[in-house]
């Protein structure tokens, strides 16, 4: 992995870390070539794979970052570039000063149904966008939504943890990850789906208002999977009048949830106009985003 300092790909110097996570770590950088603030997110390769399987994670990777630049929208992190270092995988992004959602709900505990609505139509819209390009994210959940200084939401993560095997079985049968907020029908097996990204972004929304994903958070990830696929997901109780919309969204039938444009349009119409961000979320998010003394 970088230091601060090194330069990536002749172009990209790194100079802080800003994150680190299962995936890998997060740089805020500079690109030398055109004089502007980057992240460079330093792809983690699963240590238990062969060299094939990592070779073709990283190869995965490399395409879905490519597939994912094709989106430009506001509330989505832009993909700049892709490149290789060390023979590892690294995605040049966006630098957004920010905070995890999940870093936010450790802090707050819940949201109000508001303000949920509000990020909702933010990050929906960006969703909504990435499926009329045939974009399907595979890993929308708390972490993988950040809220910026500005106050507005922006998805981030497009297809990567998918590609890498993360919060999937892999080729050697493991379960890596969280599957705290994947679908019944992909805790089944199947294929991530436009329906399944609308039922994790409906599980992030419900873990927002209600302090918790709609399955709980079972520190066994196998029995959580098997619950999952169940399809008995909690009710909402305190989503106020976003409970028939998320309890559409997380529909067990995929057949049954709306449509992410259709999800977009129903946030936007019950978010707060003109749309500020709660002045106590601002307040924690400007706070955290200050670089270190």
């Amino acid at each position: 992995m970088g230091t601060a300092g090194l330069l990536i790909a002749r172009r990209y110097r790194l100079l802080r870390r800003i994150g680190a996570g299962g995936m890998g770590i997060v740089w805020e950088a500079h690109d030398e070539l055109l004089d502007r603030p980057v992240a460079v997110k330093e792809l983690r390769l699963l240590p238990d794979l062969s060299r094939a399987e990592a070779d073709l994670a990283g190869q995965r990777a490399m395409r879905e970052a490519r597939l994912t630049a094709r989106l430009v929208h506001r509330y989505a992190v832009a993909v700049f570039d892709v490149v290789q270092h060390d023979n590892q995988p690294c995605l040049v992004l966006q630098y957004v000063p920010s905070v995890p959602l999940s870093a936010l709900l450790r802090d707050l505990g819940t949201l109000t149904s508001a303000e949920t609505a509000r990020i909702g139509s933010e990050v929906s819209s960006a969703l909504a966008a990435a499926h009329q390009l045939g974009i399907v994210h595979r890993d929308i959940k708390p972490g993988n939504v950040l809220i910026g200084d500005d106050g507005a939401a922006r998805i981030s993560d497009f297809g990567i943890a998918h590609a890498l095997g993360e919060a999937t079985l892999t080729a050697t049968g493991l379960l890596h990850g969280t599957p705290a907020y994947l679908s019944p029908e992909v805790a089944r097996g199947g294929e991530p789906s436009q329906a399944s990204d609308v039922f994790a972004l409906g599980a992030t929304l419900f873990a927002a208002v209600e302090g918790s994903p709609p399955y709980g958070t079972d520190n066994n990830p196998v029995r959580l999977m098997h619950s999952i696929a169940s399809g008995h997901p909690a009710q909402p109780r305190q989503a106020g009048a976003l409970t028939p919309l998320l309890t559409q969204m997380l529909s067990v039938e995929p057949a049954g949830r709306p449509t992410m444009a259709q999800v977009c349009t129903r946030l936007t119409k019950q978010a707060p106009s003109p749309n500020p961000a709660h002045p106590h979320l601002l307040t924690v998010v400007t706070a955290s985003v200050q670089p270190p003394p």
